[in-house]
């Protein structure tokens, strides 16, 4: 709990009644390495704050995996989509590492959001740089090249080069594993 009390506290100061509905609304929760925490056909019922571990989001196109997120600790993650419509998910999440989440259901996440001013100033600049983070993605596929997607990646993320798998990194950078590899090898 400490992590997230944190985390929202950066953004706005939390207040007793804030405090409480984080001890009361939040579960934790383990998942091993290979789980999934969300998949698609279902609907989403949660958010989730990631405190240990890696995970990664994708989508299958065409029996092909493509991987439009990966998550660090410290970061919310679900389809927001299909969590406020209660409609199903085209997207899953899939433990790369063990991981720990808190995690927060519709109807608490409802009442933390129309009773805290704090959680409701949070929750925008978390969307705001949710929605910032993907326009800067797409921006980077229009404008880099493949070493400098993954350069930028190694400078942002160092902990993801390490630990996430070469099929993963490439499909995550859109390039072809070999092309990876050959990447790899110039830069190191």
């Amino acid at each position: 709990m400490i992590q997230l009390k944190n985390y929202i506290n950066s953004y706005a100061k939390l207040s007793n009644s804030d405090l409480y509905y984080i001890e009361n609304g939040f579960i934790y929760e383990k998942f091993s390495k290979g789980e999934f925490i969300i998949t698609s056909q279902k609907r989403v019922n949660y958010i989730f704050f990631l405190i240990k571990g890696i995970v990664k989001g994708f989508e299958y196109e065409k029996e092909k995996i493509v991987i439009q997120h990966l998550i660090e600790p410290n970061n919310f993650f679900t389809d927001f989509d299909s969590f406020m419509s209660k409609e199903n998910t085209n997207e899953n999440y899939q433990a790369i590492t063990d991981i720990e989440v808190l995690k927060i259901g519709y109807e608490d996440f409802q009442v933390f959001k129309h009773k805290s001013l704090t959680f409701q100033t949070t929750l925008n600049k978390i969307l705001q740089e949710s929605l910032s983070c993907k326009m800067e993605r797409l921006q980077d596929f229009q404008t880099l090249n493949a070493k400098e997607r993954y350069l930028k990646l190694l400078n942002n993320s160092p902990t993801l080069i390490q630990k996430v798998s070469i099929s993963d990194l490439s499909s995550y950078l859109g390039i072809e594993p070999s092309s990876l590899s050959r990447i790899r090898k110039q830069v190191f």
